[in-house]
């Protein structure tokens, strides 16, 4: 694969937007619910996911964001309960370790 492609559900509903480069992810990605809201968008870089990257429920409340580096977790997130109420997955990452 490469350059841009959009994926399909058996409806017809379009499920994402994707990029890829001589077979591997890179990129904006961009994947959508059935109703067509906004699942989660972000960027690959090498197959990996890569910088700032969000994810909503399907009501179209937040339901996490933070940043990627090499597919890690890295930095600040934010992630939220489908209430609304932060859970225990916000906090800093450090390559894929939440130390605090």
């Amino acid at each position: 694969k490469d350059g841009s492609w959009e994926s399909y559900d058996p409806k017809g509903q379009l499920r994402s937007k994707e990029t890829f480069e001589n077979g591997e992810k890179e990129g904006p990605w961009v994947y959508y619910w059935s109703d067509k809201q906004l699942n989660r968008k972000g960027t690959y870089k090498n197959g990996e996911e890569e910088g700032p990257w969000v994810s909503y429920y399907d009501n179209g409340q937040l339901y996490w964001k933070g940043e990627y580096k090499n597919g890690k977790k890295e930095g600040p997130w934010e992630s939220y309960n489908d209430d609304g109420q932060s859970d225990e997955f916000t906090g800093t990452y450090k390559n894929d370790v939440k130390i605090d």
